[in-house]
């Protein structure tokens, strides 16, 4: 590629020249000789950025700049869009292969565990690097709602115990005072209810999503109350329940109500109990004092030998009824446990004990067993840690305030969490690694965790007095009491670094007034995966991370209950800290959005400043605009790395924004630490004639074999253009490469019907489509963005920094360095504009694609896939939304047609739906689109009609309208239709329309005149095009033909008894009908001007043996077509016999006699003399006639000369006739016999 002759932009150059901070000091400590090359360096880089410096002012900065040429061909955008779609297959990759937590923690197998918590890097705000990292909140300003007046109240009333917690599937926080309980919106504090119908004090308070079938549909879930005597199962009902409501809280605006009457209740038998839990399955269990773990099993009626409802100890043998309960209590060991946790994803039960005992229960595969299967001791957990972590004090690791389940969404190898009092986190397996259907056996401790406070140059205090705790989805919350009256709030998450190995978190501590009584997760939305048969195998297990989803999925929500009510508050995304820094510096730049840009890298930077800079919503207006000046200015320019011979510098050390561990260097020659496979050059769109070979990077053994690919420098995208790739390969997500459609078997009876059916939701193609069209708004609103102004002037290190790795050349040819270098960073720049524009119409193209689709949804999609012909839709079940938005435009076309096609069946009107089509995707549905579906509409309704004269008004307007685009409607099929209906005259007219607009120039014509000639393509594809539309009138004229001299069908007899079976198609023309639309037709076609159209009717004509028909036309072009025919075809005789009764029928004697002269003279063996004397006799006849008409002199000698060659074809007959009746078993005599048929003699030769 060559570079450009204009000169660059100034605001470019100064764009090009602003700092950007580097990703660590780089030290070079090689000595003398070093000093003296760094010294050269930068001295030649200085004198080249003054030369080049004028010659670069116009150089072009817009984002998608007009890099590819207005005469792009199809196939070259086909390619484009191909290499665009394979970068989001690789970033989509690239979020699919982040770490699971057994890999943050590097713990291999449960053998070999590790200890974390000691690195200065294990939490980088906790020491000197804290200066370098922007201010980050990681929750959002907590949200106070005091406690109902009502409840505070109460509080005097209270005699022996209360307690507080919250039910966040109902939106509701509880309290209960003695015998009583109240609940309440958390929310607001408002909606206050209570139950004060037991006389015992309550102990514990449980809320359970009720086993399905066996209660009303209104009762949604069941309150459990255990008092020292009783458990009592109350029923939760909704009165505005909607039917089929899948979420909760929708229902829960004011509509609760506590069943008053117990739906069951069954004695305690002195069981004091202290806590009750339940699966996602219905099963309620609950922890006593007595150490044991008890469940209820409840049914809807009683068996024979099981009551509806009754309590089961489960840490005790079937026996066990056997001894009195008081005995139990006596006899048994102290250790009440205090906590159950339940994994609904393993279907796995944990307990802890006061004393610090972990049980492990297996439920089963099905969550309906119950087995124990370990059990550790709280010393035997306390000499592990130590023997981990041999350098920390053990009091750390001991008590343990909570356990927390790791579902295997989040983890496949960890499945437990255990935290202790000072803020350690102890990490627990209970089967092997990478084992994931695996049930549990054991319980093993596999990594400790240590909190902030414990590196050595740490600066924070450590957390203490821990009391409560809650683990949510990688997030650490800590209540730790400071003193009797307030907490201190920790908040310990990786959601910063979800990439990085070993694991790297943030903390954030805040005050709380008064003691924290129940901390909460508020139950978030959860999108489902879209996994299908096409990507199944390529969907991790476990969830994204938040960075990953945080565009579709809010921000995490937390309540924290104390004495004076509750505290609302979020864990923020990192798109809600960028929000959080661009208001608090009020606008896109300052050192604090630099420091975000650093410590996320440019291209994870960018794609979280496109949620904001995408957002279409009004109040996120300015915001909005602040972000897109932020991703301008900090998101980097395309850049050119040269090869480099230089050994790595040993002190480059890790930063913050890319952190790696001292003891892996960054790898010389490499931008990044860990770089990205969208800074790879080689899976960009690279100009066609790409001059310089572009090496791959990403691993080390592709970043080594980069530094000595010697062939020249290879291009890095910017952040801007990955962090793009990067924000729309997650607002696909997995829908990118999943099936377009799944079959899904249901039963119909004893039957079963499979049905296709689309893989994705149209509520979550809704989701996306939002997203999708803020990232399309703002390609196309910043498609000419010019980035140069916002760059800080007057500096050399941002083009040094585009020029990574270059060194001075051995010649010193320091021009040809400069234009060498000038030549590179403009081929950087314009493949990142090439890639960009691709990427563009990408993600326009997915737009239209996925809103057709939703639009398929939002109708009955299984109808209109079974209208579609059996191809497609075994196509459709093999076909990705990628490739339907890359490749697939017959089967979207098929798509279309099949719900126009549902409209027209039913008899509805498709202008609506087509208006819509056009507007939604007009990519894929077009202005003609809409013609031809409007003239489709008619035609089939016209089949409909009664009224003759309403008929042939709706087949007109149908006509007009396929005229409008006959170069690109289905002639053959629509004249097929047009001939059932029989509009005869549609279809003469839309084939010499759509011959017209195939060939507006006519240069079919001027092929057939010119004599065909074979160098002529073009002319032959145009005569080809116009013989293709001419045949669908010819076809319909033979099979008007064929059916008139068809044979009238005769009575026959009847095969067998009964009515009379129609052996023939009942709209069939009759013989006479058939003959009066040919008559109709044929002359409807004789109006035609189109002259090459004519010459076909008329081969047609011919060729069907109807000259007689042919001799009826009056037309300028028969004649002249005659002539040449005559000339030059092979068939001389036929066209002079068909052109001198053209002459004669048009009373043109003259010419008629000549032609009849030239027949009889002409040297043929198809014409005998009997025939050659019937012309001269003609011809005589016609010039007789001529002669009468006029008085040209001329024509009375021809006259003459015509009755003289009739004496001569006379006496040549007579010789014949002779010959033939006294010589002709002589051979000789048959030659000369022939001779004189074959043409007339001459008498004045010898």
């Amino acid at each position: 590629m060559q570079a450009s002759n204009s000169p660059p932009d100034e605001a470019e150059v100064r764009h090009a020249l602003a700092p950007r901070p580097s990703f660590g000091a780089r030290a070079l400590s090689f000595g003398a000789e070093l000093a003296s090359w760094v010294f050269s360096y930068f001295s030649l880089l200085f004198d080249f950025l003054r030369s080049l410096l004028p010659s670069v002012l116009d150089m072009p900065s817009s984002l998608l700049g007009s890099a590819m040429p207005a005469s792009t061909s199809a196939a070259a955008l086909q390619e484009a869009l191909e290499n665009a779609g394979r970068l989001i297959d690789r970033q989509l990759q690239e979020d699919r292969m982040y770490p699971d937590l057994s890999e943050l923690l590097m713990v291999s197998a449960p053998n070999n565990p590790t200890v974390s918590g000691m690195s200065d890097m294990d939490y980088p705000l906790q020491g000197p690097g804290l200066l370098s990292v922007p201010n980050l909140p990681d929750i959002s300003s907590i949200r106070r709602v005091p406690l109902p007046p009502e409840l505070v109240e109460q509080f005097g009333h209270m005699q022996c115990n209360c307690m507080m917690g919250v039910f966040p599937p109902i939106s509701r926080a509880w309290l209960t005072i003695d015998s009583d309980i109240f609940m309440w919106n958390y929310e607001d504090g408002g909606d206050l209810a209570y139950f004060d119908g037991l006389s015992e004090t309550i102990l514990a308070v449980g809320l359970v999503k009720p086993k399905p079938g066996i209660f009303q549909p209104h009762v949604r879930h069941l309150l459990v109350l255990a008092t020292p005597v009783d458990i009592v199962i109350l029923g939760l009902s909704y009165t505005n329940l909607q039917t089929g409501s899948g979420v909760l809280n929708d229902s829960m605006c004011g509509g609760m109500q506590l069943l008053p009457d117990p739906l069951y209740s069954l004695p305690t038998d002195n069981t004091y109990l202290l806590t009750i839990t339940s699966t996602d399955n219905g099963r309620i269990f609950l922890a006593g004092k007595d150490g044991c773990l008890y469940e209820v099993a409840y049914q809807a009626e009683a068996g024979w030998f099981s009551q509806r409802c009754r309590k089961i100890n489960h840490s005790k043998s079937p026996l066990s009824f056997l001894v009195p309960s008081l005995l139990q209590f006596t006899f048994s060991e102290d250790d009440p446990i205090v906590q159950i946790a339940v994994d609904n994803s393993r279907n796995i039960l944990y307990t802890r004990s006061e004393k610090g005992v972990i049980q492990v229960y297996d439920l089963g595969h099905d969550g309906q067993g119950m087995n124990r299967v370990a059990s550790v001791s709280q010393n035997s957990i306390v000499s592990a840690a130590g023997n981990i972590a041999r350098t920390i004090d053990r009091s750390v690791f001991k008590p343990i305030v909570q356990i927390a389940v790791i579902e295997n969404s989040e983890s496949l190898d960890c499945q437990l969490l255990a935290v202790t009092h000072a803020g350690v986190r102890l990490y627990f397996s209970t089967c092997p690694f990478r084992q994931p259907l695996a049930r549990p056996n054991t319980l093993t401790l596999v990594h400790v965790r240590l909190p902030p406070g414990f590196s050595a140059s740490s600066t924070v205090e450590k957390p203490s007095k821990v009391h409560k705790a809650l683990y949510s989805k990688g997030i650490l919350l800590m209540a730790a009491s400071e003193n009797e009256d307030n907490d201190i709030l920790w908040c310990v998450n990786h959601d910063t670094f979800p990439f990085q190995k070993p694991m790297m978190e943030t903390q954030m501590t805040t005050r709380v007034d008064g003691h924290s009584w129940a901390l909460s997760a508020i139950d978030e939305l959860k999108v489902d995966k879209i996994i299908t048969p096409l990507n199944k195998d390529h969907i991790p297990i476990t969830d994204s991370p938040v960075v990953v989803q945080q565009h579709m999925l809010p921000p995490k929500k937390f309540v924290l209950l104390s004495a004076q009510g509750s505290l609302m508050f979020h864990k923020l995304r990192p798109v809600d800290q960028l929000r959080h820094l661009l208001v608090s510096n009020v606008g896109g730049d300052g050192e604090e959005i630099e420091r975000f840009f650093k410590l996320h890298q440019e291209d994870q930077a960018c794609a979280t400043c496109l949620i904001l800079a995408c957002s279409t919503a009004a109040c996120d207006r300015e915001v909005s605009a602040w972000a897109t000046r932020a991703f301008f200015r900090y998101g980097g320019e395309a850049q050119m790395r040269f090869p480099t011979t230089l050994p790595a510098p040993s002190n480059v050390g890790p930063i913050l924004g890319s952190p790696v561990y001292s003891s892996s260097p960054i790898p010389s020659g490499t931008l990044y630490p860990n770089p990205s496979f969208l800074g790879t050059p080689s899976q960009g769109v690279h100009p066609p004639a790409m001059s310089t070979p572009v090496c791959a990077l990403g691993s080390p053994a592709t970043q080594a074999t980069s530094m000595s690919c010697m062939a020249g420098p290879e291009i890095v995208y910017s952040g801007k253009h990955n962090g793009i790739c990067i924000y729309f390969s997650r607002i696909m997500g997995n829908i990118w490469d999943a099936s377009l459609v799944v079959e899904r078997v249901f039963k119909s009876g004893n039957r079963e019907i499979t049905a296709i059916e689309s893989s994705v939701p149209s509520q979550l193609l809704e989701s996306v489509l939002l997203e999708l069209k803020g990232l399309q708004e703002f390609l196309d609103r910043n498609s000419q963005f010019t980035g140069g102004p916002l760059g800080n002037p007057n500096t050399a290190a941002k083009v040094q920094q585009r020029l990574i790795g270059f060194m001075r050349p051995e010649n010193g040819n320091t021009q040809q360095m400069q234009q060498e270098l000038q030549r590179k960073l403009h081929e950087a720049q314009l493949s990142e504009k090439i890639s960009l524009q691709a990427i563009q119409q990408l993600v326009r193209k997915s737009y239209q694609a996925l809103a057709l689709w939703k639009l398929l949804c939002e109708h009955q999609f299984t109808v209109i896939v079974g209208e579609l012909q059996k191809e497609f839709q075994e196509q459709l079940k093999i076909t990705t939304f990628k490739d339907l938005v890359i490749r697939d435009k017959e089967l979207t076309g098929a798509l279309i047609a099949s719900l126009i096609n549902c409209y027209i069946r039913d008899n509805a009107a498709v202008d609506g739906i087509s208006l819509h089509l056009q507007d939604i995707c007009p990519l894929l549905y077009s202005t003609d689109d809409a013609i031809c579906s409007k003239a489709n509409e008619l035609l089939q309704h016209s089949r409909q009609v009664q009224n003759k004269i309403e008929k042939e008004r709706m087949l007109r307007e149908s006509l007009k309208e396929y005229q409008k685009i006959s170069n690109q409607v289905d002639l053959s099929s629509v004249c097929a239709q047009y001939r059932q209906v029989r509009f005869y005259e549609g279809v003469v007219e839309l084939s010499l329309t759509a011959a017209e607009k195939k060939d507006p120039q006519g240069l079919g014509l001027h092929f057939y005149k010119h004599g065909e000639p074979e160098e002529d393509i073009v002319g032959l594809q145009a005569f080809q095009e116009r013989l293709n539309s001419y045949k669908c009138i010819t076809d319909t004229l033979q099979e008007l033909v064929n059916q008139s001299k068809a044979a009238p069908q005769s009575p026959s007899v009847p095969k067998k008894p009964g009515p009379p079976v129609l052996s023939s198609d009942p709209n069939m023309l009759s013989n006479e009908e058939a003959g009066h639309h040919f008559e109709q037709m044929l002359k409807l076609s004789q109006r035609s001007k189109d002259e090459l159209f004519s010459i076909a009717l008329y081969n047609w004509l011919i060729q069907a043996d109807l000259a007689d028909k042919l001799l009826q036309i009056a037309s300028p072009f028969l004649e002249p077509h005659l002539v040449r025919m005559a000339k030059v075809d092979q068939n001389k005789v036929r066209y002079m016999d068909l052109l001198w009764r053209y002459y004669e029928k048009n009373r043109s004697f003259s010419s008629a006699a000549r032609v009849l002269s030239k027949l009889a003279d002409m040297h043929s063996t198809e014409i005998s003399l009997q025939q050659r004397l019937e012309y001269i006799a003609r011809a005589i006849l016609s010039a007789k006639s001529s002669t009468a008409i006029s008085s040209i002199a001329a024509d009375g000698e021809f006259l003459h000369e015509l009755e003289e060659k009739m004496e001569v074809a006379r006496i040549q007959l007579q010789i014949q006739e002779t010959l033939q009746r006294q010589y002709s078993h002589h051979s000789s005599v048959q030659d000369a016999i022939s001779q004189l048929d074959s043409e007339l003699m001459d008498i004045t030769k010898n």
